[in-house]
């Protein structure tokens, strides 16, 4: 028999497929090795499925080959196929999307360079008298003066359309970071801003920073739709830093949205890196809370949330002083994490520096970044907004969210910038009574808190309520009025807050 690739091309193309179907049986396999390796073919096996599935439906991703024998839908084959005249219009331009999201770069350039041909009739025109020299049609032509009429192949539009549903093969490319193949669907018209701006978004969204790039190499528009791709990125977390860089290099802006980028950044702040192992003069981690020390430097805060990690590729500008020397996060713990989707969990401190340096508001809306990371308890996030300007005093009350959350490094940190322990009538010292968060409740009495007037009894009766003893025992070693009979009556109904005050039951 001769050699299995010269078959298929010497074999009808009846007898081709009759060669596949056999050839499936193992005992015929064992007959002839070379009649199974024909059955193998690739121009075989795509033979085969356009008699069986036809022109129009083998590539339909509902009811053809992709349906029907997934295991035979590769790229080679679907090349194979398309040459052999597969309708790629077929299924809603299946054959497109799936070649998109696999990142199959050579089907989809064939499949876009793919041109619909037309045969029209055109008039040749009529030639003067020849002579007797001419050819006899020319003769005929010249002495009939007749108009012959000639078929003229020609290629029309493309056969399928990139622009279908909101340039939706470019989308998909897009969000799973097909950079190759985005390049193929622009150079074929694909809009790399439709959808407003939905391309970018997506491939910042996904942290694929080459699509990202390729999309703005040709020209996406990075404040498309109040730069939302800014904000796509910024919820993706430091995995997704250099997009951030990116898109603020191209342009986005780094308060649209009402800082609404740098908010989020904040409220997922730290994430899984670790506290800070050193406190660099801070004792933010002391065992003993005594009156708060100097306000921190700019330098120190810097150093404070972002050291331990490696250095960032370089600051940019940054508002006032500038952003200054010091280290910036690198790689993240790998594993801790995971979100919803299966990525691992990453911080977000990495894109809160660099949309500070790039002009964000660190006191936006009343200063509720420093209040979001103070709420977490986000230590380094909050050391960085406070390194960057934000005022520890602002209408959020920062100092207040961290209390009743019982992060007492952060309470620490924000006493030492400069935070009023006493704002919001007492709002701190209540929350963190109302918690129970001793450690707290004992930072805010050294930083001088208020408890002989109603702050005090305020927050008596909230740590009584809550059946906490040790801040209740706190607060009354401080001064804070136990005689008062709303507290005495939620007090009295503990044994453990009686046996805390030394207080015995009533006759």
């Amino acid at each position: 028999m001769s050699h299995p690739a010269a078959l298929d091309r010497a074999l009808p193309f009846d007898v081709l497929c009759a060669v596949f179907v056999h050839a499936q049986w193992p005992s015929l396999a064992l007959v002839s090795r070379a009649f199974h390796a024909v059955s193998r073919s690739l121009a075989v096996r795509a033979r085969f499925c356009l008699a069986e599935f036809g022109r129009r439906r083998v590539l339909d991703g509902g009811v053809g080959l992709p349906a029907r024998r997934p295991r035979m839908a590769t790229p080679a084959t679907v090349l194979v196929l398309l040459g052999l005249g597969a309708d790629p219009r077929a299924g809603d331009q299946w054959v497109l999307r799936h070649a998109c999201a696999q990142g199959w770069v050579p089907v989809v350039a064939k499949v876009v360079a793919m041109r619909a041909t037309a045969t029209t009739t055109t008039a040749l025109p009529a030639s003067p008298a020849a002579g007797p020299d001419a050819e006899p049609l020319d003769r005929w032509r010249g002495g009939a003066q007749a108009e012959v009429l000639a078929p003229r192949p020609h290629e029309s539009a493309p056969l399928v359309d990139v622009h279908a549903g909101d340039d939706e093969a470019l989308r998909i490319a897009a969000s799973l970071g097909r950079a190759a193949v985005v390049r193929v669907l622009a150079a074929a018209g694909a809009d790399v801003n439709a959808a407003d701006g939905d391309p970018l978004a997506l491939a910042a969204g996904g942290a694929h920073a080459d699509a990202l790039a390729a999309l703005l190499a040709l020209g996406a528009d990075a404040r498309a739709g109040r730069s939302r791709a800014l904000r796509a990125a910024v919820l993706a977390g430091d995995a997704a830093a250099e997009c951030v860089r990116a898109l603020l290099a191209a342009g986005a802006d780094a308060r649209a949205m009402d800082d609404s980028c740098l908010l989020a950044a904040c409220y997922h702040g730290d994430g899984a890196l670790p506290e800070p192992d050193r406190d660099l003069g801070l004792d933010l981690g002391r065992d003993r809370d005594q009156e708060p020390g100097p306000a921190p430097t700019r330098a120190q805060l810097l150093a404070l949330a972002f050291g331990g990690v490696a250095p960032t590729a370089g600051p940019g500008p940054g508002p006032g002083p500038g952003p200054g020397p010091g280290p910036g996060p690198g790689p993240q713990p790998a594993g801790v994490l995971r979100y919803r989707g299966g990525r691992p969990a990453t911080s977000h401190l990495r894109v809160a520096r660099l949309l500070l340096e790039h002009g964000a508001d660190p006191g936006a809306r009343g200063g509720r970044p420093l209040a979001y990371a103070a709420a977490k308890g986000w230590t380094r996030t909050a050391a960085a907004l406070l390194a960057f300007g934000a005022d520890p005093r602002a209408a959020a009350a920062p100092l207040a969210e961290a209390a009743e959350h019982g992060h007492v490094r952060v309470v620490r940190l924000l006493l030492r910038a400069g935070a009023a322990v006493d704002a919001g009538a007492g709002a701190a010292l209540l929350g963190a009574a109302r918690g129970g968060h001793v450690t707290a409740v004992r930072a805010l009495l050294a930083a001088g808190a208020a408890v002989e007037g109603r702050a005090g009894v305020v927050a008596l009766r909230a740590a009584a309520r809550g059946g906490w003893p040790d801040a209740v025992a706190a607060l009354a070693a401080a001064g804070a009025d136990s005689r008062d009979a709303e507290f005495r009556a939620a007090a009295l109904r503990s044994h453990r807050m009686r046996a805390a005050l030394g207080l015995e039951p009533p006759p």
